[in-house]
């Protein structure tokens, strides 16, 4: 028998971790922290799984929602072997290390969740066994007297560098997990690449299932509205703030933002970043070479930018022009990105240029849903203040929008789907499409806690 059970990232977009019981093989897919919530209640429930064949955990890339907790499921499971890609586990030691000052901040005295220390991620980082882009390799079990094996492999998500779908492969029983997974082209991440096979069970992600691509412009359409409004901004002496996510967004946009200015598209100014953003970004130059790019050749280290930790005035940013990439990306309170843009907000020749998905109870989709002239309340206990700023929505999405999601149904021909990582519209309008465009396939909408047998 095989079993599905979601842990946390089921009907929601938080805390991703999944177990898999593949006939007495436990493998764990992901182990997500939840970016909104606080200590305990912010990592999933491993009690769940303290009854189940725990073998291995399969990382699928480096977001703080796929890896954050993974320090306390190795607590929890201290022999659990850990796998995922060379670039995952690269920025996986910087980002977990980064983490660890950020929860000894954030948790309570009384919170039953306690802070990790440096030293134990420098031995969780070095146990991370990595495999490159569909290369094999074999998860055994000796539980309860069980001798089976499981053949896994990675596939390029095109999500971020190092982002991957997991293939995992059983006697006569196939299952592939999405992770976060995009089809199209970025600025400098290539479309993902799916195995073009039958597969007896499809674990498929749903972030943006609910958006219709025909709303959408390409991205190198997008890239140059972007560029329009942006030298409108700052050809009025104005800054434009961009949340990004340190991980991903971060070096797409920058990366755009600078060719456009290399083309003549934008005005050049001032950028600004820093913090953990910039070391991903070497990560990213140190690899050009050993993952799918669409331009090899650009490097991280050429583009001109100025470190934002080094200002010591907020006036500082909007004496001059200039762009400012500012984590988080869905300005969660507390964050760069959240302190910056109160200020923002006041100041009427400056912009919030937002550029990717919004949880819809974040203090971001406040922000890119407000209308100038409007009053605006970041947070349920902030006061109310004016939006005197520009604000301007872009769709520069890492994730696939339905076309997309329904062509991996398309090329991997499942029997069953599983709809996972999306909120209620998305999952609803995905089961629908993919039981009325392929007869006979059997979906089903995970729920956390709910085992669903395959």
């Amino acid at each position: 028998m095989i079993r599905f059970l979601p842990v946390g990232g089921a009907g929601e977009i938080g805390a991703s971790c999944f177990h898999v019981d593949l006939e007495g093989t436990g493998i764990i897919l992901d182990a997500g922290m939840h970016p909104r919530k606080k200590g305990a209640d912010s990592v999933p429930n491993f009690n769940m799984m303290n009854d189940l064949p725990v073998d291995a955990v399969l990382i699928s890339h480096a977001h703080e929602d796929h890896i954050g907790s993974l320090p306390y499921l190795v607590q929890r499971f201290p022999y659990l072997r850990i796998v995922a890609t060379p670039q995952t586990r690269a920025i996986a030691e910087l980002t977990l290390h980064n983490s660890v000052s950020i929860l000894q901040e954030e948790l309570a005295e009384d919170d039953p969740l306690r802070p990790y220390t440096h030293e134990e991620i420098d031995l969780l980082i070095q146990s991370i066994e990595y495999h490159a882009y569909e290369e094999r390799f074999d998860i055994n079990s000796y539980q309860n007297g069980n001798n089976s094996t499981v053949r896994a492999s990675f596939w390029d998500a095109g999500h971020v560098i190092g982002s991957a779908g997991i293939l995992l492969e059983h006697d006569h029983h196939t299952m592939f997990y999405t992770g976060d997974v995009k089809m199209r082209n970025q600025t400098l991440t290539r479309g993902a690449q799916i195995p073009h096979m039958h597969v007896d069970t499809l674990l498929l992600e749903c972030t943006q299932g609910a958006a219709d691509p025909s709303t959408f412009l390409e991205w190198e359409d997008e890239a140059q509205r972007f560029a329009q409004l942006s030298n409108d901004v700052i050809e009025k002496g104005g800054s434009i703030l961009i949340p990004v996510f340190a991980l991903g967004k971060m070096q797409e946009m920058l990366a755009m933002i600078w060719k456009l200015m290399e083309q003549g598209a934008m005005v050049k100014t001032d950028i600004y970043t820093g913090g953990i953003a910039r070391k991903i970004c070497a990560v990213y130059d140190r690899n050009r070479y050993v993952v799918r790019r669409m331009d090899k050749e650009f490097e991280f280290a050429d583009v001109v930018q100025r470190d934002i930790f080094e200002i010591e005035r907020m006036e500082e940013l909007v004496q001059h022009p200039s762009i400012i990439l500012a984590t988080s990306g869905m300005m969660v309170e507390g964050t760069l990105s959240f302190k910056l843009a109160q200020h923002w907000l006041n100041q009427r020749h400056h912009a919030i240029f937002t550029v990717g998905y919004m949880d819809p109870d974040t203090p971001g989709y406040r922000i890119a849903t407000a209308q100038r002239g409007k009053e605006i309340q970041l947070t349920d206990f902030s006061q109310p203040q004016q939006v005197r700023c520009a604000i301007e929505r872009f769709h520069f999405t890492a994730h696939s929008m339905r076309d997309g999601l329904i062509d991996i149904v398309r090329r991997t021909t499942p029997n069953r789907v599983i709809l996972i990582h999306g909120e209620p519209e998305a999952i609803d309008w995905m089961g629908f499409s993919i039981l009325k465009d392929f007869p006979g396939t059997k979906v089903h909408a995970a729920e956390i806690g709910k085992v669903i047998e395959v």
